[in-house]
This record gives structure tokens, sequence and C-alpha cells, in this order.
């Protein structure tokens, strides 16, 4: 909000720039909406005995379920058609609209005493602001639009601000004022320092201020990232990687076989032929051996750089790997995420058996902070190295199936799960028969 606010934005850049934004949560928010929405429908159906009326008709929980299965997996190939071809263009429209939103000058605000610079090539200093905003008191005014310093200065008792109706340009109407301007043409002006004085009644003054309008930045700039791509895209991406990490070992390995280790047994100032390593430092003088030795340490810590630089290179290409591989498994399980939890929020429907807003919202919410907790901290482990990339971004929907699968045998046999005194009465009855 902070580069938002006081920017003046229309009203028309804040509707697309917020749309295309809430339009990036929706993938987040798919199996949220499937879960919450399947224990709110499963849990009507059995608190007003409809799932129980249309069981003792002969039907059974999982052709209960059918129909509706039938149309979360169309909502989960929906939601995969989404992720993989329109979101990249959506998140793509509003990082760029973020950018050139931040990169946008603030509205226009000059205030009592105090310098404004935001105008390009222009200071300005107001002594006083009459209520209207618009009249002025007491202006200076500093130009050095030309790049050669404040060679121009205007004073006046008063005037008018306004911006032009294309708000291209701001226009000051000054009164009773001096303008001064150094001359700087000339080629004995550091020594004449010729001078041009103005004193007016009334002087027109147009600023520009196209720099203050929103610039619309090429979208190419920003189609580097995992997020602006399809599948495809980012699999023909971690192939270019591996081919680039492939070449980074190629040339290490290059560098050591002919550079590095041909140079061990050689020294700038002399030439041997070639020889085992004790033998050819046996031959050496001192003076030979010493320059020899130092030869071998300059080497030693040409190639320990080398390597350090090679391996930091390779490791944020390493980085920049597993992120791309996170957002392409991201983009297929979400469509799986919605159909892992359509079946624990219909058998956490049926089993507590309440609809509406109350508890089956918490009960909704709490499931979800659970699988996403367990989501953002296995993506992060992934990031570190502990686990591969297929384990961490699936391992938190592999945690939730089996639990899909026993909470709906468990509402299929009508389990009363969730109900306490399920639990309570045999230890009420352990406890009278002691008695």
């Amino acid at each position: 909000m902070d580069d938002i606010i006081g920017k003046g934005m229309g009203a028309w850049v804040l509707i697309q720039f917020f749309a295309y934004s809430f339009l990036t949560f929706i993938p987040v928010a798919m199996p949220l909406a499937v879960l919450l929405s399947s224990i709110m429908t499963f849990g009507n159906l059995a608190e007003n005995y409809e799932l129980a009326a249309m069981k003792s008709s002969g039907l059974s929980l999982f052709k209960i379920i059918r129909p509706i299965f039938i149309f979360i997996v169309f909502l989960a190939g929906v939601t995969f058609v989404f992720n993989n071809f329109i979101l990249p263009a959506i998140t793509l429209k509003s990082a760029r609209m973020l950018w050139d939103i931040r990169q946008a000058k603030p509205t226009l605000s000059v205030k009592e005493g105090v310098y404004y610079s935001q105008l390009d090539g222009y200071t300005i200093k107001v002594g006083k602001k009459s209520k209207d905003g618009q009249t002025l008191f007491n202006l200076n005014i500093y130009d050095h639009s030309d790049g050669v310093g404040n060679n121009i200065q205007l004073y006046a008792d008063s005037g008018k601000m306004k911006t032009s109706s294309d708000t291209n340009y701001l226009q000051m109407q000054l009164h009773n004022g001096t303008r001064y301007e150094d001359i700087i043409q000339e080629e004995q002006h550091k020594t004449t320092r010729p001078l041009m004085q103005l004193i007016y009644k009334e002087l027109n003054v147009n600023v520009d201020m196209s720099s203050f309008k929103m610039k619309q930045t090429e979208e190419e700039l920003f189609k580097g990232h995992h997020e602006m791509m399809n599948v495809w895209q980012i699999s023909k991406e971690v192939d270019t990687m591996n081919i680039e990490i492939e070449k980074k070992y190629m040339n290490l390995y290059y560098q050591f076989s002919n550079y590095f280790v041909a140079r061990t047994i050689r020294t700038s100032s002399f030439n041997k032929p070639h020889s085992p390593v004790k033998t050819f430092y046996a031959s050496l003088n001192q003076d030979e051996f010493r320059r020899s030795v130092e030869n071998a340490q300059n080497l030693v810590r040409s190639s320990s750089s080398f390597i350090d630089s090679i391996n930091d290179e390779v490791k944020t290409k390493e980085y920049t790997k597993v992120d791309y591989l996170i957002g392409w498994h991201k983009k297929i399980n979400i469509s799986f995420a919605c159909i892992v939890l359509f079946f624990v929020g219909a058998s956490l429907g049926a089993i507590i058996r309440k609809g509406g807003m109350g508890l089956p919202v918490v009960v909704a919410v709490i499931f979800f902070l659970l699988y996403y907790v367990v989501s953002i901290i296995y993506e992060d482990l992934v990031i570190e190295g502990v686990y591969t990339v297929i384990f961490g971004t699936w391992f938190p929907l592999l945690l939730f199936l089996p639990l899909g699968i026993f909470l709906t045998f468990k509402a299929a046999k009508d389990s009363a799960l969730f109900d306490l005194t399920s639990y309570t009465d045999p230890i009420k009855k352990l406890f009278k028969k002691g008695i």
C-alpha cells in the first residue's frame, strides 16, 4: 500500500491491478474452497437427515459422492488449465503493473517552507499557500533543467500553480518578481560572469510533468520467472540450466587438465623437460626450488579461487533450478489437492453432521492451515537440500491421502468419530462396574 498511496493512480489502473492480484490467489484458495464447500454440503445433508434417508434407500456413501466427485475431477482439470495457461499471463501483468506503480512519482505536493525537488529539473520553495491550494506567496524557483547547475533562479511575490488539462505540464503564473540567469555559453564566462536579469510583473512558466505519469514497462523484462511460465516452458528452462551447469563442470575439468596440472611442474623463469615430481625438484638448485615453490603456491591460490567461483555459480544455478522445479510441481499438485481435500471435507461433513458457517468453517480452516503449513515447511526443506523436489512437494498430499481414505470409510460406516459420548460412555460403564 505504501507503493500505491499518494501516487495519483486512476481508478481504472487500481481496478486492473487489484483484479490481477485477486486472480493470482485463486490457485491457493481453490483447495480451501473445495474443503470448506464439501464440509458444509455434506454437513447440511447429515444435519437434516437427508444423508440418512439416501442411505436407507439403498445408496452407499460412495454412490452419493460419485456425482460430486466427477465434478471435483472436472474442477481439478480446470484448475490445472488455469494454473498452466491463464495464471502466467495474469501474474506477468500484475508484476509489470506493480513495478510501474512503484516507479511512478508521488503526486505533486508542495508544502510551505520546504524545498520540493520531485520535478525534473526544478526545485521549488513556497513561503505560504492560500486555502484554495493554488495561490502561492514568496516563491523561490531554481531551474537546473539544462544540466549545468542552478543557472536560472526565479523569485516572485505571489503566483498561481495548476496542472494543464492533459496533466502533462505544471502551469505557474508568477507575479511581481525577478528572473536571474547565468550566461555560460560564452567562452569567457568563468572570468566575465555575464548575468541576465529580468524584472517582471507577470511571467508564465510551464514545467514538464510527464515523469509523474505511470509508464508501461515492456512485459518481456518480467518473463524470466517460473510464475510467468507454463509447465513446458519451465521444463525447457530447467534443461537449459542443466546444460549450463554441465558446461561449468566441463570448463573446470578443462582448466585443470590443460592449465593447472600442466603448470605444476613448470616455472615461468626456466624450462626443463617433463619428469617425475621428486626427480624434478631434486634437480633444481636452491634459487630455482624457491621460485618453483612460489609458483606452485600461486597456482594453488588461483585454482582454489577458480573452484570457489565455479561452486558459487553452480549453487546459484542449482537453487534457481530447484525453485523452477517446485513451481512446476505446484502447478500440478494443486489440482490433486482439490481431489484429496474433497474426500477429507465430505467425510468430515458426514461425520460431524453440522452445516452452515459455524463449526464447518472452523474445521475447514484448521485442516487447510495444517496442509498449507506442512507444504511451506517441506518446500523450505527442499530448497535447503534436505529432501528431493518430488518428495517435498507431494508429501503434504501423501499425508492427507490416508486421512481422507480413513475418514471416508468411517463416514461410510456412520462412525461417531467426533462424538465425545462414544468415548466417555465406556469409561462411565467401567467405573459403574467397579463400584
